[in-house]
């Protein structure tokens, strides 16, 4: 589904939302040839949503619902019970984002509201209950992908931006790394075998390509081409 967002919990993948839906799906990886099957419908339709796993269950947050309002609600799925209930929402109302979990805790940054680019970022402690606002990026991003690498985060390209940037949590600061080959608006991230993987996107030609970074050398290497153009997809790492 165009802007659905995806996650993968306990050998399941769960795709959640993208255009007018809270439908989620489900695929069973222990099953060969097995088919997507629903399981419980969001509260909300969120499109161009973002998700994490926290505690082993998916965490969905902002994106657009039906009436193309921008959302700030996040949604807790727990898989056990098949049950999606709400948790505290975020500071700021939020669509095309990024939302990673490290240590518990999860981190959501950059998104905007219509035209609005933010390059605020925010996170939740399930102790506390609550979101806090950490030291915002050094740019503005809509449509980034982000990931978790080595106990630092990424934030990476953008409507317009080839950028790459990476924060620090135990010092709140944010440095820019090697900058992708191409502009990527849309495109989707995964981490494999200690390389980030970006995939697809809008914009400079980006949308069959697949490229990797290594922090060793701090570059980006464009890797291969997909034979069909993706952006606004999303990915899981198996």
């Amino acid at each position: 589904m165009w802007g659905s967002t995806s996650v993968k919990i306990d050998n399941h993948v769960y795709t959640a939302g993208g255009r007018s839906s809270n439908f989620v799906d489900c695929l069973n990886l222990n099953q060969v040839d097995g088919d997507w099957y629903k399981v419980a419908f969001m509260n909300k339709q969120h499109q161009y949503a973002a998700s994490a796993v926290l505690n082993d269950q998916m965490c969905v947050a902002g994106g657009r619902d039906g009436g193309n309002n921008v959302l700030s609600s996040v949604e807790l799925y727990n898989p056990v019970v098949n049950t999606w209930t709400h948790i505290a929402p975020m500071q700021t109302k939020r669509c095309q984002h990024a939302l990673v979990c490290y240590n518990g805790r999860l981190y959501t940054f950059g998104g905007g509201e219509f035209l609005n680019r933010l390059n605020s970022m925010e996170s939740f402690d399930p102790r506390e209950g609550k979101w806090k606002l950490l030291k915002p990026m050094n740019e503005k991003r809509r449509a980034l992908s982000g990931v978790v690498d080595n106990d630092e985060i990424y934030a990476i390209g953008g409507d317009e931006l080839k950028s790459v940037e990476r924060f620090n949590i135990r010092t709140n600061t944010w440095t820019n790394v090697g900058s992708l080959n191409h502009v990527r608006l849309g495109s989707c991230a995964c981490v494999v075998n200690g390389k980030i993987y970006v995939i697809g996107g809008r914009d400079d030609d980006a949308s069959k390509s697949i490229e990797a970074y290594d922090a060793t050398i701090n570059e980006w290497k464009i890797e291969t081409n997909m034979e069909t153009p993706r952006w606004d997809a999303s990915v899981v790492a198996l």
